[in-house]
């Protein structure tokens, strides 16, 4: 589950439902139920199928348009390119308050560069818009102006942060590890943007400084096989493992020492969140909100990113040093308590949707 899935999900679970009524939309491609139905029935959720077919985008509109029209939305709030695009024409033809959030961007190919580069103009249009980061503020048009523009950060489940499917089995079982072997993790895309490429060349020196050390990488993508290949030409293979994706990851990531985020860009990583949530200390490349999370030797470890042989001592200090094991452990998981609580994000929200309905 996406990010910005997630922060969905925790506002209609935590929303005053005295005060606000949500309907949830979503994009049906065909007839092909998209999983998210899943996920709906899962959380009870009311969701509506938008029903696209091929790149017919005034369909959309026109049902978007529709639905508005039929159910007289306060505010409407989108996530991503796609919403931002379909709900700035909509806006030509009826009135409604709009908030659009920009969660972190990928820049795989110059597609989707162009994409973000439109949403980033199409924002302008919005009543708010909302960044989770203070970093991304450089990056977006308007970032500057206060009101319009405001950041509110990524939230975690402190109690439940990451999926679990209740399995006793632990991942040294599973992969055939002893209880000495030292296991360090990451969970994210195999995409371009997570520097995974980065992480196996630091694995590879690591391996050199400390013996019957693991990587575990849990999740999929486009950069799969030539990470596997990466493997494989260092000679690491046995050592690195692929999870694939996982419905469940706090499966693998309750039983690692290390969690490491390897990323050349980033908005407020949930995973990272979800790690310091779990008591895991984590070392991760300082880069977009990153910074905002982890306080460098009190909360984690920050390290300069595409710089894979400054990502090896730090890793190497936490598997041989067990107070400074224990002092970052605690420090993130006070430091998430703190900052990172989902009532906090909610009741910030809330409060935004009053600002905006009134006017302000």
């Amino acid at each position: 589950m996406s990010g910005p899935m997630k922060g969905v999900l925790q506002l209609i679970e935590n929303i005053d439902k005295n005060k606000f009524e949500l309907d949830l939309y979503n994009f049906q491609y065909g007839d092909d139920l998209p999983r998210f139905a899943e996920i709906s029935e899962e959380y009870n959720l009311r969701t509506i199928f938008l029903i696209q077919r091929g790149r017919n985008y005034l369909s959309l509109i026109l049902q978007i348009y529709s639905h508005i029209i039929d159910h007289e939305y306060d505010i409407v709030q989108t996530h991503g390119f796609k919403p931002t695009f379909l709900v700035f024409f909509v806006r030509f033809f009826v009135r409604f308050k709009w908030i659009c959030f920009m969660h972190g961007v990928t820049n795989e190919d110059l597609k989707v560069k162009g994409y973000n580069l439109l949403d980033n103009v199409l924002q302008l249009a919005a009543h708010r818009t909302i960044l989770v980061s203070e970093a991304q503020r450089n990056r977006v048009f308007g970032g500057s102006h206060t009101k319009r523009v405001c950041v509110l950060r990524n939230a975690v489940d402190e109690e439940n942060p990451m999926p679990v499917s209740g399995s006793v089995r632990s991942v040294r079982d599973i992969f055939n590890l002893t209880r000495e072997c030292r296991i360090i993790a990451t969970v994210g895309r195999f995409s371009p943007e997570k520097g995974l490429d980065v992480l196996v060349e630091a694995f590879a020196l690591l391996v050199q400084q400390v013996d019957n050390v693991h990587l575990m990488l849990v999740g999929d993508g486009q950069e799969k096989q030539s990470v596997q290949k990466q493997a494989e030409r260092l000679g690491i293979r046995n050592s690195v493992h692929f999870t694939g994706y996982s419905k469940t990851p706090g499966d693998y990531i309750r039983d690692i020492d290390v969690f490491v985020l390897t990323s050349r860009s980033e908005g407020i990583p949930n995973a990272i969140l979800e790690a310091m949530a779990m008591g895991k200390p984590v070392v991760a490349t300082a880069v977009g909100g990153v910074t905002e999370i982890i306080e460098n030797g009190i909360s984690g470890k920050l390290v300069p990113p595409e710089k894979p042989h400054l990502l090896v001592q730090p890793l190497v200090d936490l598997l041989n040093d067990s107070n400074l094991y224990r002092r970052l452990s605690i420090g993130g998981k006070r430091r998430v308590q703190k900052y990172f609580s989902i009532q906090e994000r909610i009741k910030s929200l809330q409060k935004l949707y009053d600002e905006v309905l009134s006017g302000g």
